[in-house]
């Protein structure tokens, strides 16, 4: 029996979601071993930090012998999945309304005064190496009303590439739908369509190029980074290019409505992330999770996500409106882990085994900047120390340290990111 490439079975459409049973992949000759899943990784985000006392375990229940905090509790089943990292700090957080914006990228970005400056964030780095054979690089889902769910007021964005810029974001569950299973066109009028895009960002680039030579060096500056977008959606055109010849997989969940929200919105985002790392369409994912929605549906539109988050230092109650939005928020994470656990590869492990999910935000509760909610998920391919709350010093271990562990973990040849001091070696990384 030959061995069947991951590519070759992407081809075969239908059959995408089917890999882990195919028997080519499993078994190809006696004695022979099944060849070794990729990994992946994915970063969830949420905004205005997380009520402290019902959210961290006691920092005196260091190591396994711990109990899970009650705002973790749907975790109870995965903790030898899971640990908690307490006292990351991002010290480049330039205020607590500035959301994610630089969460993943841990750079100040008003270092230059009077200009909004920024980096490329860790994700799109992990995307360059394990992004090569997937049909999307990676994967950056947002939140639809940006601001309000804390992700930064006039940015709204996680993810950005090297030149510092925002990376495109799918904002609605229909749109992250049709990306990961079509729209139904043919091969023809998949490359009519990429090539009426080329066209027309040709013409932009035209434009842009005249305009260049008639305008100041501040606006020349802008310029380049109007440059630079267009260059990011030409390479994404480009690849969708490369894969018309690649069937989509078949869909498995039902097409969501446009403005699906709350609770729906949720699990819709989580069944989708989890199919696009089933069938390989992407390997790096990154999840602005949204807190209005699930606010308004779970205590009404009596208060908004930043009302909140100023009340969210209060002994465990689980009629606070911030508690509620925590531990719905971790429920969905928890049923996210636990469908990629129950996913078999193609030599029988879980797809949780070869994952490593990153859940928190750069803010703890009132706008607290020290200490940021950290929970990481999965084994990463083998090598991680999980089941464990890990405690460093207070303000002396950046957040930057994870994301480099995580980014040599996947074979991404980095000694430092960002603000970064070493690698997080007490959780198992090397």
């Amino acid at each position: 029996m030959s061995k069947l490439s991951r590519r070759t079975i992407l081809r075969a459409g239908s059959t995408a979601l089917l890999l882990p049973t195919l028997e080519a992949n499993a078994v190809v000759g006696i004695g022979a071993v099944a060849p070794t899943p990729p990994k992946r990784l994915a970063f969830l985000t949420m905004g205005f930090g997380v009520n402290g006392p019902g959210w961290f375990p006691s920092k005196e229940e260091v190591g396994s012998n711990y109990q899970l905090p009650p705002l973790l509790g749907s975790f109870a089943d995965l903790k030898s999945d899971i640990s908690i990292i307490q006292n990351l700090t991002n010290r480049h957080i330039n205020g607590p309304h500035d959301g994610t914006t630089n969460f993943l990228t841990c750079v100040n970005t008003k270092k230059v005064a009077g200009r909004f400056t920024n980096s490329i964030s860790c994700d799109q780095l992990a995307a360059n190496v394990l992004g090569q054979d997937t049909r999307y690089r990676s994967m950056a889902v947002g939140s639809r009303i940006r601001g309000s769910d804390g992700h930064g007021a006039a940015l709204g964005y996680a993810s950005w590439d090297h030149n510092g810029k925002p990376v495109g974001v799918y904002r609605q569950m229909n749109a992250l739908y049709a990306a990961l299973f079509g729209t139904g066109d043919t091969k023809k009028q998949l490359l009519d369509r990429i090539k009426r895009k080329k066209s027309s960002l040709d013409l932009l680039m035209g434009d842009a190029k005249r305009l260049q030579h008639q305008i100041s060096s501040d606006d020349r500056d802008r310029v380049d980074e109007y440059f630079t977008s267009i260059r990011n959606i030409e390479g994404r055109l480009s690849k969708a290019q490369d894969w018309a010849d690649t069937p989509f997989p078949k869909a498995t969940v039902k097409k969501p409505t446009e403005r699906m929200t709350g609770s729906q919105e949720l699990a819709m985002a989580f069944d989708l992330m989890h199919i696009a790392l089933q069938s390989d369409s992407t390997r790096v994912l990154t999840y602005m999770l949204p807190s209005r929605g699930i606010l308004k549906e779970l205590v009404g539109g009596k208060i908004n996500p930043h009302r909140m988050s100023h009340r969210a230092n209060t002994a465990v109650d689980p009629t606070q409106p911030h508690q509620i939005r925590d531990k719905a928020l971790a429920d969905q994470v928890a049923r996210f882990v636990r469908k990629l656990k129950e996913t078999k590869e193609v030599d029988g492990s879980s797809l949780l085994d070869h994952c490593l999910i990153a859940y928190g935000s750069g803010l703890r509760q009132g706008h607290n900047k020290n200490n940021g909610p950290m929970l990481l998920a999965g084994h990463g391919g083998g090598g991680i120390k999980q089941g464990r709350n890990v405690v460093y010093e207070a303000n002396k271990t950046p957040v930057s340290n994870l994301w480099l562990s995580m980014l040599r973990h996947v074979g991404v040849q980095q000694n430092k990111f960002a603000d970064s001091k070493g690698i997080l070696t007490e959780i198992g990384f090397s």
